[in-house]
């Protein structure tokens, strides 16, 4: 686990891009759109736009550490770790465990850093119960969507293909999802596409939590846990795959 933590930490500039993105939208939010907009309408009720945006925001920090970890696992193969990892008495399963846990919480630790941004810049008063919801959200979330950047750069071989096409992904599902608009107010192609897009659930997620506590947002977490089981299992054959051939 050390190990992984060194890994995904001590390349400062990736650690950089992944949270520049998050307090830029915010410091957007708190200076212009949350005073610009004033409130919207979700679910057939007025509500402040702080608290409408912020899930996507969350989601935004989340898809940028998520970035992090996969570009991870090319680090370790040009840097040719994997065949030094190798050279110990290491089990297959504690280095795809230590892995999938390690990237996982440095993708909630960064949206809880987000999340910490926008209560000095945002006020929320929400009930001590969609709080909860929130976090649980946000811990649901981290693992659906580390899992999926994690299976996606199994596919690739190639590092400059992995980055761009990540970094063309990213903001696509961020913006094709009703992430700072609600889905009504979305042109009709978006809103097909938000329909197969994992960053709706994620956000739908958080925001009724936060809104409507758990009950509305059981059935999203639901689904971002089937997401997170089935990748974290695909995940584990492909890393134990690439280790028999080494």
């Amino acid at each position: 686990m050390y190990r992984e933590y060194l890994l995904l930490t001590r390349n400062r500039t990736n650690l950089l891009l992944a949270i520049t993105p998050s307090a830029v939208y915010l410091l957007l939010f708190a200076t212009s759109l949350s005073r610009l907009v004033g409130e919207v309408r979700y679910e057939g009720r007025p509500i402040g736009y702080p608290e409408f945006a912020v899930p996507a925001l969350l989601l935004s920090s989340m898809l940028a550490a998520a970035t992090t970890a996969g570009t991870s696992l090319f680090q370790e193969r040009l840097g040719r770790m994997d065949v030094e990892l190798w050279s110990y008495p290491l089990r297959r399963g504690s280095y795809v465990a230590g892995k999938l846990l390690v990237s996982t919480l440095l993708v909630l630790l960064q949206s809880l850093a987000a999340l910490g941004v926008s209560l000095l810049v945002f006020t929320f008063r929400w009930p001590p119960s969609h709080w909860v919801a929130v976090l649980c959200g946000i811990a649901v979330a981290s693992m659906a969507f580390n899992g999926l950047y994690l299976l996606l750069a199994t596919f690739f071989q190639d590092f400059q293909r992995f980055s761009v096409t990540i970094n063309v992904l990213a903001p696509t599902l961020l913006f094709a999802s009703p992430s700072f608009y609600p889905a009504p107010q979305m042109a009709p192609v978006l809103r097909w596409l938000s329909w197969g897009n994992p960053v709706t659930y994620g956000i739908r997620c958080i925001r009724d939590g936060a809104l409507f506590g758990f009950g509305a947002a059981w059935p999203w977490m639901l689904v971002l846990l089937g997401v997170a089981v089935v990748t974290c299992v695909l995940i584990g054959r492909s890393l134990m795959a690439r280790a028999r051939e080494i």
